[in-house]
C-alpha cells in the first residue's frame, strides 16, 4: 500500500514533468519562425541539462568499479559540451564530438589498460547520449531539401546563422519543432498510462518476467492503444484545430493524404514500441546494475533516467521519421 506522502510525491512530480514537456513544445510552437537563438535555444538548453543529468546518472549506476575515475572528466565533458557541440554544428557536430570524447576513453583505456571500462563508456555514449540527442535534432528539424521560394513553407523558414556559409539545404529550419516534441511526449505518456491501465485492469500473462516483473502482454496492448491516442491528440491539436497556426501541423508540409496518415499512424503505434522497449531496456540495464532507480532526484519517481527511459526511445523514431519522411 503507498503511503499518502508517497502518493502526494508521485503525483507532484508526474505533474511537474508534465508541465515541463507541455511548456517546451508550448516555447516551441508560440515562437515558431522568431530568430532562431529566440524559438529553439530555450529547449536546447532544457534538453541539454536533461543529456548531463542523464549521463551523471548512468555514470553512477554503472559505478567506479565498471569506470574508474580516470574516466570521469572525460564523461562529464560528454554531459556538458554534447549540447553546445550541436547548437554550433548541427548533429554532424555532435557525432564528431562524442567520436573525440571516445577517443579520449581509448587512449585512457590503453594507458590504463582497462578495455572493460572503454566498452561501457561507449555504452554510455549512446545510451544516454546520442538516445536523449534525437530531441535536439527534432527540435532544431532540419530541412534535408531545399525548399523554393514558391513553396508555402517558405515564409516560415528559419536559417541556422551557424550553418549560413555552408550547405544552404541543411541551413533551413523548419517550423515543426513544437509538433515533433509533442509526438515525442504524447505518446510516450499515453503509452505508459494506457500501459498501466490496462496491465491493472487486465493484466495476467507476463511480458518479460525476468527484466520487469510487473509488465504484462496486455499492458502492453493497451500501451499500442496509448500511443495511437497520444498521435491522435497530437493530431487534433496541431493539424485539425490548427491551435498554433497551419505551418506548424504536417498537413501544411506536401505530404499526400496516405504519407499524412501513415506518419500519424507509425509513429503512435511504433511509437509506442519504442517507449516500452525503452522502459524494458531501463529495468535492465538497472537489474545488470543492481539498483532500483537511477537516482532520487525526482523523489518516488526516481531520476531522470527513469522518467526518459521510454522517451528517448521515442524521440529516436521520431528522429528517423523526420529524417526520411519529411
Amino acid at each position: 500500500m503507498i503511503s499518502k506522502k508517497v502518493l502526494a510525491n508521485r503525483i507532484l512530480v508526474g505533474v511537474g514533468v508534465a508541465i515541463v514537456m507541455v511548456g517546451m513544445v508550448l516555447i516551441a510552437a508560440f515562437s515558431a519562425g522568431m530568430d532562431t537563438l529566440v524559438d529553439r535555444s530555450i529547449d536546447s538548453v532544457i534538453i541539454s541539462a536533461l543529456i548531463l543529468m542523464a549521463v551523471v546518472e548512468m555514470r553512477r549506476a554503472l559505478g567506479r568499479e565498471r569506470i574508474p575515475d580516470s574516466f570521469s572528466w572525460l564523461l562529464w565533458a560528454y554531459g556538458f559540451g554534447l549540447g553546445p557541440a550541436y547548437a554550433f554544428f548541427g548533429f554532424t557536430g555532435l557525432t564528431f564530438f562524442t567520436l573525440m570524447i571516445f577517443a579520449g576513453s581509448a587512449i585512457t583505456a590503453v594507458y590504463t589498460n582497462n578495455a572493460r571500462a572503454l566498452m561501457y563508456v561507449a555504452f554510455m555514449l549512446v545510451y544516454p547520449g546520442m538516445f536523449l540527442a534525437s530531441l535536439l535534432y527534432i527540435n532544431k528539424c532540419v530541412s534535408t531539401r531545399y525548399i523554393t521560394p514558391d513553396s508555402a513553407l517558405y515564409p516560415y523558414i528559419v536559417n541556422d546563422i551557424w550553418t549560413l556559409i555552408g550547405d544552404k539545404r541543411v541551413a533551413q529550419l523548419l517550423p515543426y519543432n513544437a509538433i515533433g516534441l509533442a509526438f515525442v511526449f504524447a505518446v510516450s505518456a499515453f503509452t505508459d498510462v494506457f500501459a498501466f491501465i490496462f496491465g491493472i485492469s487486465f493484466g495476467k500473462r507476463k511480458l518479460c518476467p525476468e527484466i520487469s516483473p510487473k509488465k504484462t502482454v496486455e499492458g502492453a496492448i493497451g500501451g499500442l492503444f496509448g500511443g495511437l491516442f497520444g498521435s491522435a491528440v497530437v493530431f487534433f491539436v496541431f493539424d485539425f484545430f490548427k491551435l498554433f497556426g497551419p505551418q506548424c501541423g504536417l498537413t501544411f508540409h506536401d505530404l499526400s493524404t496516405f504519407n499524412l496518415v501513415l506518419v500519424y499512424v507509425l509513429i503512435g503505434l511504433i511509437g509506442s514500441v519504442m517507449t516500452q522497449l525503452g522502459d524494458l531496456v531501463a529495468s535492465m540495464v538497472k537489474r545488470y546494475c543492481g539498483i532500483k532507480d537511477y537516482s532520487h532526484v525526482l523523489g518516488s519517481h526516481g531520476g531522470i533516467m527513469d522518467r526518459l527511459d521510454g522517451v528517448m526511445f521515442n524521440s529516436v523514431f521520431v528522429a528517423t521519421v523526420y529524417m526520411f519522411i519529411l
